[in-house]
């Protein structure tokens, strides 16, 4: 008996930290980073399709282990404990130019991207099943960094969503709603 109560609670708990995020979304430009290492650099001239300025590691910069830095840091406030998901709007140049590397403070980085759509703005989830277990993310300040893993990518905008079933089409509004 003791427990099914303890697991109920448990559930109950996850639940609540779930529900209370479900209507949260964060969306902020990738240029407005707090730190932008190279060979990351902001890119100011226009892209079509891009929301306006981006983030870019251009095609022959270098990628680990020849070139261990690039990165963006964001400073994310979120505004209620929950499970988020991560979306980010991307352009690959191509197969070897699919991917980041992906930290939440002192947290283990994780593999982000690797999907085949090139040569485009498109947007890209992470984690890419619906069954996967999102991202646990408490009220308060948290620091994100996106590294580079390889070069040729672009990064148009970021987006943490409390509800697992939306999905970005186009450009987002920015801000957090």
């Amino acid at each position: 008996m003791k427990r099914t109560n303890s697991v109920t609670v448990l559930c109950v708990v996850f639940f609540a930290a779930y529900a209370q995020a479900a209507g949260v979304k964060i969306c902020f430009e990738a240029e407005t980073a707090k730190e932008v290492e190279k060979p990351m650099a902001v890119m100011t001239k226009t892209t079509i399709g891009a929301s306006g300025n981006y983030l870019e590691i251009p095609e022959g910069a270098g990628n680990p282990p020849k070139l261990n830095a690039g990165k963006a840091v964001y400073s994310v406030d979120v505004p209620e404990e929950g499970s988020y998901v991560l979306w980010l709007r991307v352009w690959w140049n191509g197969e070897c130019s699919n991917s980041f590397t992906i930290s939440f403070d002192s947290q283990t980085p994780f593999l982000f991207g690797e999907d085949a759509t090139y040569k485009v703005w498109h947007w890209v989830r992470y984690p890419v099943s619906r069954t996967a277990r999102p991202i646990q993310l408490t009220a308060g300040k948290h620091t994100l960094s996106i590294m580079n893993r390889e070069d040729g990518v672009r990064l148009d905008q970021v987006l943490l969503s409390g509800d697992k079933r939306f999905v970005p089409v186009d450009i987002e509004k920015t801000g957090t709603r």
